[in-house]
């Protein structure tokens, strides 16, 4: 009799614990599920904010169905048709200092602005609004002017592909080389159109040599050797940097979130267009 008890009173106690066990495994499976709906939320409300702003303040000139415009009949040099309302945009957010698009992944097409201070926009919108996604900027120590000898722009690795969440499909894409055809980037200022070739990318961490201040050109000539070391691609042999081109990097995380690690696409101005 005394076995059969405590058989039972163990039976019980494993029923119990497999209850709470089970009890436990729900709430945190509900909660990650709550946490993923408002996270998607939020997203949402972000993606709408920049539909919205690309919609009301950016036209695609398609005159003749081309979205290129040519320089001049003997030039090869072209860029993106696209009018921008600045001094629109420039009152919605005195920060705003230019407009990225890069054509090969067509949903990176977004506003840019200058962080007067560290981290900044990470959670702020581009019309202010506290959200996740956060806005593209150009740290502080960048040329606001997109003139620098090594610029850079940041962007959220959103797991919905918005903001910088798709530069990763340039290394996923195994089955198709998403730069071959189209390797640019643009940035649009008030003056200026500046034309980037893409010639470098490649994981790495927060802090490491890929985030260097660059401030002369001997500085210059060390940064770029260090990012042809580091590139998962062929550098283009038609780059030219004797002259010290301007460079443009964006940035944006890798991995699990608070890593460290990042991944980074630089890119070197081979043009710029007065706009017309």
């Amino acid at each position: 009799m005394e076995n059969t008890n405590t058989e039972k009173k163990t039976n019980s106690f494993w029923s119990i614990l497999r209850i709470v066990l089970i009890l436990i495994l729900l709430g945190v499976i509900i909660y990650e599920g709550v946490m993923i709906y408002f996270d998607q939320k939020e997203y949402s409300v972000a993606i709408s904010e920049y539909d919205n702003i690309a919609d009301q303040y950016v036209i695609v000139k398609d005159d003749n169905s081309e979205l290129f415009e040519k320089i001049d009949e003997d030039s090869e040099d072209e860029y993106p048709r696209l009018d921008i309302n600045f001094e629109a945009l420039k009152g919605i957010n005195s920060d705003f200092i230019g407009w990225l698009y890069f054509p090969a992944i067509s949903t990176i097409n977004y506003p840019v602005v200058k962080e007067q201070s560290i981290d900044q926009y990470l959670h702020k919108t581009f019309e202010g609004t506290p959200n996740k996604a956060g806005c593209i900027f150009m740290d502080v120590d960048s040329d606001a002017d997109f003139c620098g000898l090594s610029d850079f722009l940041f962007g959220h690795n959103m797991r919905n592909g918005s903001m910088f969440g798709s530069l990763k499909t340039i290394y996923k894409n195994k089955d198709k080389d998403i730069l071959a055809e189209n390797p640019y980037v643009y940035i649009y200022t008030e003056d200026k159109i500046y034309k980037y070739k893409v010639f470098s990318y490649y994981a790495t961490t927060v802090g490491s040599y890929s985030y260097t201040e660059v401030k002369n050109e001997s500085e210059y000539e060390d940064f770029v050797n260090y990012v042809k070391n580091c590139s998962m691609k062929e550098i283009p042999r038609e780059v030219d940097f004797s002259e010290h081109p301007s460079l443009l990097t964006l940035s944006t995380c890798s991995g699990q979130s608070g890593s460290g690690n990042r991944f980074v696409v630089h890119s070197v101005k081979v043009a710029s267009f007065d706009r017309q």
